[in-house]
């Protein structure tokens, strides 16, 4: 895990250089929903608060990380936001004002938000930046690798 967390910080610290010289660097969704009203959230008007270090700490790890073929399709339950990196790995959560762990998510995958129409997902970086938000229903492609928090809803 630790070239993800070098890599992650490396992110940060480039997302951060961007931010000062007026680029934004702090999306990692592709934002090609087909109306304004559901999709990938990466404005002003979408933006968190960080997590708190309680949260973090506290955030609920998975048992096992899910694994495949990275080129299978997501299947994701309906209540569920669920993703899937390049590597395989995927998680599946369900439950409101929950901060979970992603199972080290890397590179480009799948993003579903199956939730109840409206439900909002929330994404963190590791030192517990929002990063993005997804309205459900949205199926999209993420950089997952500096992502390492969700908030299912």
């Amino acid at each position: 895990m630790a070239p993800r967390k070098l890599a992650a910080t490396l992110f940060a610290a480039a997302a951060i250089a961007a931010s000062t010289v007026g680029l934004d660097g702090a999306a990692a969704a592709h934002t090609d929903s087909l109306n304004g009203a559901t999709g990938s959230l990466t404005s002003e008007a979408a933006r968190q608060p960080s997590l708190t270090a309680a949260q973090m700490k506290n955030a609920i790890a998975p048992k096992t990380a899910k694994s495949g073929s990275a080129a299978a399709s997501l299947n994701c339950a309906y209540y569920y936001v669920c993703g899937k990196g390049a590597n395989g790995n995927r998680f599946d959560y369900t439950t409101c004002n929950t901060t979970y762990t992603l199972p080290n998510l890397v590179g480009w995958g799948s993003l579903h938000n199956n939730q109840t129409p409206g439900t909002r997902a929330h994404f963190y970086d590791v030192n517990g930046v929002w990063m993005f938000s997804s309205d459900a229903p949205e199926r999209n492609d993420v950089n997952w690798t500096p992502v390492w928090y969700v908030i299912a809803c």
